[in-house]
């Protein structure tokens, strides 16, 4: 199975994938992580070929701290399970979704973000 985690860089979690700076797709049969840096994925021309990075990846499960409520859906309209982290340390969360100990991530977080007013720093986030 392959999962993504966002990346501010080879060892720490973005708080997201918008923030991030790369995608690392952990492989857990050949115990190995990718890192894409976010540029290669054309996230300046759209979601669309984002999302078929990842895809064409075979990604089945995502790990990230938070998930905007239309990045949840896209993930759950294409079958990809998301799961809350549980820490900002990479190694530690495939160890966590390794030992099945990540929680679904709540699709409420999601939602309370939107009462936020529109600057990324009134919702805890921080802009990059």
């Amino acid at each position: 199975m392959k999962i993504a985690f966002p990346l501010l860089n080879e060892k720490e979690l973005a708080i997201d994938f918008v923030h991030s700076h790369y995608i690392g797709i952990y492989d857990d049969v050949e115990g190995k992580t990718e890192f894409i840096p976010v540029s290669e994925t054309g996230k300046k021309v759209g979601n669309t070929l984002f999302f078929d990075v990842m895809t064409s990846k075979g990604l089945k499960s995502v790990v990230s701290p938070f998930f905007s409520y239309m990045t949840l859906r896209v993930f759950k309209e294409n079958n990809i399970e998301t799961f809350k982290a549980i820490s900002s340390n990479l190694e530690e969360n495939i160890k966590y979704i390794k030992t099945q100990s990540l929680e679904p991530f709540n699709i409420y977080e999601s939602i309370q973000v939107n009462n936020c007013k529109r600057e990324c720093s009134s919702c805890g986030t921080t802009c990059s």
